[in-house]
């Protein structure tokens, strides 16, 4: 008995000490794996900040930019970049295109994504430390003297067309529209959309369109005047908003007078505000350049250029048009 006792004793003392060196390497093993977690994040952090993309714009278009910027944001860590937004939009002021092209400069960015005006005119592509200028990708209007690297927007002329499609779609042979026009001067882009839109409705000489001047800073005349127009214009059976912030403009203001189904709409735009007027059926199409596709062709042909230096100096943007919200 006593001899099986001593043996009974030895065994299940070998098998603690096993466990505890099991136990003991599992342990250093895991903090092994921790440590290394640990350095593979810190690591990767690192090189998703390798290089800075900004991405500036005035703060009227800042909606379209967020859209943009989430595009852009969906690539950085393929790229090892990190992306920001800049808009430097005050309550006392708002900064020219040139400020916001020169805070890059003071960033030492990488590459600018910069949604361009279509009076921005005269633009000094901002330089780095080494005197270099920062790869610069355009949005919004193309100026064809700007040194940009590469331009990526719609097709206006194009978009004009589809736009003009829509509307016979939605009125027929005739029938009496509102354009709401919040366009700056020398804006190309309007110009070539406008002309796609008429060159459209040319043989639909029933259609009537009246457009509605707006100036873009002035957000509560704009609602007033347009309530206005809505409230006197008889027959009325669709208003065609041209930019994002007039889509929201105009669904707001059909609610106000209780003509959702009676006056239709024609919106603009990709944001979540307008897509879910169009979900409530306040606006009966949504046209939208798909801005977050103009976000990650924006970062594509930036990375292009940085790696390989060439980019492609034009690319087309997709146009989405969404049916069947108003009816």
């Amino acid at each position: 008995m006593k001899k099986i006792g001593a043996e009974w004793l030895r065994r299940t003392i070998e098998f603690l000490l096993l466990a505890a060196i099991l136990l003991s390497t599992a342990f250093l093993a895991g903090q092994f794996m921790t440590d290394q977690s640990q350095v593979s994040t810190a690591q990767s952090a690192k090189r998703e900040r390798s290089r800075n993309i900004l991405i500036v714009g005035k703060g009227d278009r800042r909606a379209y930019l967020e859209q943009v910027f989430l595009g852009a944001k969906s690539l950085a860590r393929t790229n090892d970049a990190a992306v920001d937004l800049y808009t430097g939009t005050s309550d006392t002021q708002e900064l020219s295109t040139q400020a916001l092209l020169n805070y890059a400069s003071y960033l030492q960015a990488d590459g600018i994504i910069a949604y361009i005006e279509g009076s921005d005119l005269n633009l000094e592509i901002p330089k780095n430390a080494q005197g270099k200028a920062i790869p610069l990708v355009t949005i919004g209007s193309y100026i064809p003297n700007l040194p940009q690297l590469s331009y990526i927007g719609a097709n206006y002329s194009e978009l004009g067309k589809i736009t003009g499609r829509e509307i016979i779609d939605l009125i027929g042979e005739s029938g009496k529209a509102i354009l709401l026009d919040s366009s700056g001067q020398n804006d190309a882009n309007y110009s070539n959309l406008m002309t796609g839109l008429f060159n459209a409705l040319s043989q639909r000489p029933g259609i009537s369109i009246k457009t509605l001047q707006f100036e873009r800073t002035t957000s509560f005349s704009k609602e007033d005047n347009l309530r206005q127009q809505l409230a006197s214009e008889e027959g009325l059976e669709l208003i065609v908003s041209l930019t994002e912030q007039n889509t929201i403009l105009a669904a707001q203001s059909v609610r106000d007078l209780n003509l959702s189904g009676k006056v239709k709409i024609i919106g603009f735009g990709d944001s979540d505000d307008c897509r879910s007027d169009f979900e409530k059926k306040i606006v009966t199409e949504l046209i939208s350049v798909k801005t977050q596709d103009i976000g990650r062709r924006a970062m594509t042909e930036l990375f292009e250029f940085l790696e390989n230096g060439y980019a492609n100096s034009f690319v087309s943007a997709e146009v989405e048009v969404l049916k069947g919200g108003g009816e």
